[in-house]
């Protein structure tokens, strides 16, 4: 069998006596008959390299740690409430020192404390170890300010930049939102069916928070009294959260009607209503055996139900008021016969 050319060539520069003392002075290498460096293999240096390169590499070990803390902070404008921040957080750390400060001092002068001297110190930290100062607990409570503050920051140029913009208009539901205050507050899971509690969601519906917890008051239903106790708490979530019914709405007595063609008479607008209440069927809280004639079992479900109101002010039965009357008189007066072209005719009679 005959060799190849190149495989011949190779094989005799491998056998010859010049290859062979090469080879004793070089470090051994495996033949191959591919190229050192194949063409997908080359890869070009960057001629010069860059100047972030150049600091990084070279330089001291201070101006590296300043370029890469620098690289790895925020690219952000201050936040315009920084003076407000900032006095905060440092009068946290502060009292905290303070406080520790204290500590350390007593313990030296003093040695030990007794238990009732103990009891007696005011508690600083708790039994886990966090801390107890009002200035702390504010700081749990918010615990990445400048986060809060970046996104007031963002809320109040889009209401400016929306402001300010002849071409953007505010949305209605956003107007809404923005003007009015409402709550929406649901009961837990209550041991009545939906076809008991219905009744005493549509009695409650559309009345002043006072008139429905007299209606339920006076109530001879069973589930009269968790009614009672779920609007007593959704009106006092809505004082102490939303700062509903306290009497800020004096502007004069108006007269209006409501969606149901009944007027009144709104005094306070900041007073709460029943805007909406209805109920929510709920999982299946027991079953017991029903015994039935001829050897026969049904079983008894339990039912469970919920209730959800939602508490708004007068403030928005005036709105909704003004809302209808400007849409009446926007249609105009009603025409007997109206002008309008005459369709769908034909030219035979259709029956």
């Amino acid at each position: 069998m005959s060799l190849s050319m190149p495989t011949r060539r190779l094989v005799r520069g491998a056998t010859s006596p010049t290859t062979t003392t090469l080879a004793l002075q070089q470090p051994s290498r495996s033949l191959s008959t591919s190229p050192s460096r194949p063409w997908f293999w080359s890869k070009k240096e960057p001629s010069s390299p860059t100047n972030l390169k150049d600091a990084i590499t070279t330089g001291t070990a201070e101006a590296r740690k300043s370029l890469i803390s620098k690289l790895q902070s925020r690219s952000e404008a201050p936040a315009i409430f920084e003076d407000e921040v900032a006095p905060q957080q440092q009068a946290v750390t502060e009292k905290e020192a303070a406080v520790l400060s204290g500590d350390q001092k007593s313990s030296a002068t003093s040695g030990p404390l007794t238990a009732s001297q103990k009891a007696a110190q005011p508690k600083t930290f708790t039994r886990l170890g966090g801390s107890l100062v009002k200035e702390a607990l504010a700081r749990s409570v918010d615990p990445d300010p400048q986060a809060r503050v970046r996104w007031e920051r963002k809320i109040a140029i889009r209401q400016v930049k929306n402001g300010t913009d002849a071409y953007s208009l505010e949305p209605r539901l956003a107007r809404i939102a923005r003007t009015e205050r409402s709550l929406h507050s649901k009961s837990p899971w209550l041991p009545t069916s939906v076809k008991k509690l219905v009744h005493l969601a549509r009695q409650i519906q559309g009345k002043n928070v006072e008139d429905a917890l007299v209606q339920m008051k006076f109530s001879k239903k069973k589930m009269a009294a968790e009614v009672t106790t779920q609007l007593k708490m959704a009106r006092d979530l809505a004082i102490a959260e939303r700062g509903m019914g306290l009497g800020q709405g004096q502007e004069g007595k108006m007269e209006i009607q409501r969606k149901d063609g009944k007027w009144m008479t709104v005094g306070d607008r900041s007073k709460m209503y029943v805007a909406e209440a209805w109920v929510n069927k709920g999982p299946v809280r027991a079953k017991n055996p029903d015994y039935r004639a001829r050897g026969r079992m049904f079983l008894k479900e339990s039912p469970s139900t919920s209730l959800s109101v939602v508490l708004k002010e007068h403030k928005t039965l005036v709105r909704e008021h003004q809302e209808r009357e400007h849409r009446r008189k926007k249609q105009g007066p009603w025409v007997h016969l109206p002008d309008r072209p005459i369709t769908a005719q034909r030219a035979h009679y259709s029956w």
